[in-house]
């Protein structure tokens, strides 16, 4: 039996108790079950209608138990069960479900013809332009409402206010808002002179919504104010007639309209009514939905964190059923306010999976919305790839879109889109600060920074003393095409005192010292990028200040009370292991994961070998013009750097490089022993051994002292005797020993010896 509820009508309970009455023939309790269930669908309670129909229909898909009924009492019910087979097929999105309809009612509307019943054929002609209209054919359902008002007489006024309704709606849903405005006007007359409260709520919502779709896409606030008088009428009517669920739906769409309109006080007041008389009627579904309006209501006034919370318990709620329509719309919403908490990768998910929700429920329109609102809130954090895929997939969805505001926000897409290509374009013509390089990995690695550069993401970058850290941000900020500056901060260097100052700036008379207006380096980079360097340096106190301007882009200025929000992309370096540090108790956990959406690690020098030779010939060449002279560079000396730990990686190289050009003369030849020699020179604690480590001392040695015995034999013609005084070795017998063990290669051959002093 039907489930009634005190939001369904005085007339459906008493429907209820007479069809409990035993003395009912079978014929007259099927036709009031049927009175009883068209009052339940009136009000929008299409289960309680289906439960109201009890043993004479199951589900969709399932001929009616038609029985013994006689013609009348079975056109009746084939008619009702058809139009519920309609609602409840389109509100579950059951494949079908229409085609079913059709069938009923049309077989309905057979029978009554054949009794000569015009009136109710008519009536079924017009459920049936109701089964078209769900399924978009709209032009078969303007031809079936047509045929149903020619059929209706003239004094039938109330079907025939329900036919010209009907045809609004199409006309509506077709987006020929004049067209359906015409036929609302022709309405007005017979809807007035019914006194069905329901058939007048629904006009007036029509006439509400077709108003307010033309006051968006004509830009007319007459028609928007017009608007808000049908919906306070409509709602008057639905609360004549007892129907809470239609009246909570249209306090809904007041909201909805202040909302649009920046009246946020009012929306608040009618979106809390409306989701009352949900609770009321027990209804979590539409509790949600109008939990997603307030939600956006919220988002307006920039109330991020009390939105977010509000729209996930909507989308945990509508997760659990199959509104796929009214899922995606809450998913859209659930990731703008996670994008607007620097949530980006769940706001990403969000926004995706509202746009395939939409697009499975049918709604290619709230689909494209969802792309486009991806592409508005996460644009700077969006690839140019993956925003044009994006813009394409919202102008494929929308390309039949006549809503006025939807159409602008494409094309706010597509400037969005060009800006980028030109940017990257105008990049691709300017010099870049070079990351020099030859290994294939350190390409990969550049690859990736384009990529992350397109972004507006918070970047870490770790990697050894030397490494480039500072050359790589500045490609990250060139590369981004942020017009702003790059500013460097060296975080080891900022004290506690003057913290603040430094980072955020202050007003004149903030302090004492403080004689003028200092800007601080994080407003001097507004709208460019903020280095921060030797992040692992920053004190533990210092570190909680840092997170909110990382977090919200927000700052308090000394002496300035209010917080300012400034647009500046962060990139962090540091040559400490922050994880080690966090373990440490060193560095906020908080602050790691807000600097670490993008995490770059440069490896060093010496695990990249490839690189050294390229960048030594580039500090080669820079140091010849520098220094005006001209050095040779033998292959052996190029590849004993590649050879040398380098723990201070570039800079080091660099340094020993520019020493090396100093303490030569212009042509002189560098040789391996002189860079050898010269690294040897070049440690910094003293400790030679400290510029081999990772090398076999022992093994160098004795590759050095070979190479000096080589060159001593050839020098000497193959004398050991002669090659030993050149060496300074006293006795000739210590280098034939040393010839005989760890030197055998070098020993002369006689034979070759004496044709080679023959030849001489």
């Amino acid at each position: 039996m039907a489930k009634i509820v005190k939001a369904d009508t005085d007339q459906a309970i008493g429907l209820l108790h007479q069809v409990n009455d035993s003395f009912l023939t079978s014929n007259e309790r099927a036709e009031l079950r049927c009175a009883l269930a068209k009052e339940l669908e009136q009000a929008g309670n299409y289960e309680a209608a289906r439960g109201a129909m009890g043993d004479l229909w199951g589900r969709i898909g399932e001929r009616p138990a038609l029985g013994n009924l006689d013609e009348r009492a079975s056109a009746e019910v084939l008619l009702r069960i058809g139009s519920l087979s309609g609602w409840i097929g389109s509100a579950g999105q059951i494949t079908g479900a229409q085609e079913t309809a059709k069938n009923l009612i049309t077989e309905s509307a057979t029978i009554f013809k054949s009794l000569g019943d015009e009136r109710k054929a008519a009536e079924a002609q017009i459920e049936i332009a109701w089964c078209y209209w769900r399924e978009g054919a709209f032009d078969e359902a303007r031809i079936i409402l047509g045929e149903a008002l020619n059929q209706l007489a003239e004094a039938d006024l109330e079907l025939k206010a329900l036919a010209l309704l009907r045809s609004a709606e199409v006309e509506r849903a077709a987006n020929r808002l004049n067209d359906a405005l015409r036929i609302l006007t022709e309405a007005a007359p017979p809807v007035e002179a019914s006194a069905d409260h329901t058939l007048k709520g629904k006009f007036h919502t029509t006439l509400a919504t077709v108003l307010k779709n033309l006051g968006a896409s004509e830009q007319r606030e007459d028609f928007i104010d017009r608007a808000l008088i049908e919906y306070a009428a409509a709602s008057f009517h639905f609360e004549q007639a007892g129907h809470l669920r239609f009246r909570a739906a249209i306090e809904n769409n007041l909201g909805l309209l202040h909302l649009a309109a920046g009246r946020y006080i009012e929306a608040d007041d009618h979106l809390d009514q409306a989701r009352r008389l949900f609770v009321s009627l027990k209804d979590n579904v539409h509790c949600a939905q109008v939990d997603e309006t307030r939600a956006r209501n919220l988002l307006a006034q920039g109330q991020n964190f009390e939105a977010e919370r509000v729209i996930r318990a909507a989308v945990h709620t509508l997760e659990q059923g199959d509104q796929h329509a009214l899922l995606a719309e809450a998913l859209a919403t659930y990731g703008t306010a996670l994008a607007r908490l620097n949530r980006y990768t769940p706001a990403r998910a969000a926004l995706e999976r509202a746009t395939v929700k939409a697009e499975q429920a049918g709604d290619r329109e709230g689909a494209g919305r969802a792309a486009l609102t991806l592409v508005e809130e996460l644009r700077k954090h969006l690839t140019i790839d993956e925003m044009q895929e994006q813009y394409e997939r919202a102008d494929r969805l929308l390309s039949s879109s006549q809503h006025r505001e939807t159409r602008e926000r494409l094309y706010q897409c597509a400037r969005y889109l060009i800006t980028a290509r030109n940017r990257r374009a105008k990049l691709a013509s300017e010099s870049t600060p070079d990351f020099v390089h030859q290994a294939e990995e350190t390409a990969e690695l550049l690859r990736f920074v384009e990529r992350v550069a397109a972004t507006d993401q918070t970047v870490l970058v770790r990697g050894e003393t030397g490494t480039g850290k500072e050359v790589l941000a500045r490609i990250i900020h060139q590369c981004s095409g942020r017009s702003g500056k790059f500013v460097a901060i060296n975080c080891a260097t900022l004290s506690d005192t003057l913290f603040e100052s430094q980072l955020f700036g202050h007003g004149k008379g903030s302090f004492t010292d403080a004689v003028e207006d200092h800007l601080g380096a994080v407003r001097e980079a507004a709208g460019g990028t903020l280095f921060l360097d030797e992040i692992g340096e920053l004190r533990w106190s210092n570190q909680a200040k840092l997170l909110r301007l990382v977090e919200h882009g927000e700052i308090c200025p000394l002496g300035s009370g209010m917080p300012e929000h400034v647009d500046v992309r962060i990139i962090a370096a540091t040559n400490h292991d922050l994880p080690t540090l966090l373990a440490a108790k060193r560095f906020r956990e908080d602050l790691f994961h807000r600097l670490t959406p993008f995490h770059i690690e440069i490896p060093p020098l010496r695990e990249r070998p490839a690189d050294i030779g390229a960048l030594a010939k580039h500090f080669i060449g820079m140091m010849e013009t520098k220094y005006g002279r001209r050095v040779e560079w033998t292959a052996e000396s190029l590849e004993a750097l590649q050879r040398l730990e380098l723990r201070g990686n570039a800079r080091e190289l660099r340094t020993l490089i520019e020493r090396t050009m100093l303490t030569s003369h212009g042509g002189d030849v560098i040789s391996e022993e002189a860079v050898e020699t010269l690294a040897l020179r070049q440690t910094t604690d003293g400790d030679p051994a400290n510029a081999w480590r990772g090398c076999d001392l022992a093994q160098e040695v004795q590759r050095f002292e070979g190479q000096l015995i080589e060159r001593a034999l050839r020098a000497s013609i193959g004398s050991i005797t002669r090659a030993a005084r050149l060496l300074g070795i006293r006795n000739h017998q210590t280098l034939s020993f040393m010839l005989n063990t760890r030197h055998q290669g070098l020993r002369p051959d006689k034979a070759k010896l004496m044709k080679g002093c023959g030849k001489r």
